[in-house]
């Protein structure tokens, strides 16, 4: 898999975050937080090493602030709704190996040790001192590599958490408890769950085992038409 073109958050005329690369800005990527622009900008390189689901890009772009009152409808069409129907299919370019010959649930399932060297090695010195002086301009702090990884996984949790709340409100046979979700008379932890769009529409919650599989635990929303094919993992 060809590196993608590394994005970082630049302050907005807006007073919002925008991702920034190469000369200009990428489209769709506006946020009202820096995390959320970093995820947009870099939403293919995050998505493939497992770091980010879908849960996380709706609530980078907002698109979550409309989902309770159509959750069974899924996330993609709530990422249509705000002009980031691509994300839905993982902008189009979804491999089914990534770095290192490891599937997105492959890197969800070796642990975010070895995530965090291969985004370190990645993101080159010029590149985190671009988007650090872009931080200090917007009245940020300096970050690093692991604090970036750390912020990342946080804000999927979040989303996943509003999910998963969202969800339960419509009557689902889901109840959240601390840290754990109960589903379909099932305890998870929240934090091991990921939410997946596949190729036909259909969506999913589910975890990845240690041997790197996906697993389907909940069906939020079934597919438009039978397509062949691995689904996308994002």
């Amino acid at each position: 898999m060809p590196l993608p073109l590394l994005a970082y958050p630049v302050l907005h005329s807006s007073g919002q975050w925008i991702a920034y690369a190469g000369a200009g800005y990428v489209a769709n990527t506006l946020s009202a937080t820096w995390i959320g622009a970093f995820i947009l900008g870099n939403s293919s390189l995050l998505a493939s090493v497992g770091l980010v689901s879908g849960a996380g890009f709706a609530a980078a772009s907002g698109a979550l602030a409309g989902f309770g009152a159509s959750a069974a409808a899924g996330l993609g069409k709530a990422l249509t709704a705000v002009g980031l129907g691509g994300v839905a299919s993982w902008l189009g370019i979804a491999p089914t190996v990534t770095f290192l010959g490891l599937t997105p649930a492959g890197w969800a399932a070796i642990g975010m040790a070895a995530v965090v060297a291969v985004l370190g090695a990645i993101f080159s010195r010029r590149f985190m001192k671009k988007l650090n002086d872009e931080r200090v301009k917007g009245g940020l702090g300096p970050i690093t590599v692991r604090q970036i990884v750390s912020e990342v996984q946080k804000f999927e949790g979040d989303a996943k958490r509003r999910v998963l709340e969202a969800l339960a409100q419509q009557g689902t046979d889901i109840q959240i408890d601390g840290d754990d979700v109960q589903i379909l008379g099932q305890v998870y932890s929240i934090e091991r769950l990921r939410y997946r769009i596949n190729k036909d529409g259909s969506e999913e919650i589910g975890y990845v085992t240690r041997l790197g599989r996906f697993v389907r635990i909940y069906l939020v929303k079934p597919g438009d038409e039978p397509q062949s094919g691995d689904p996308l993992p994002i």
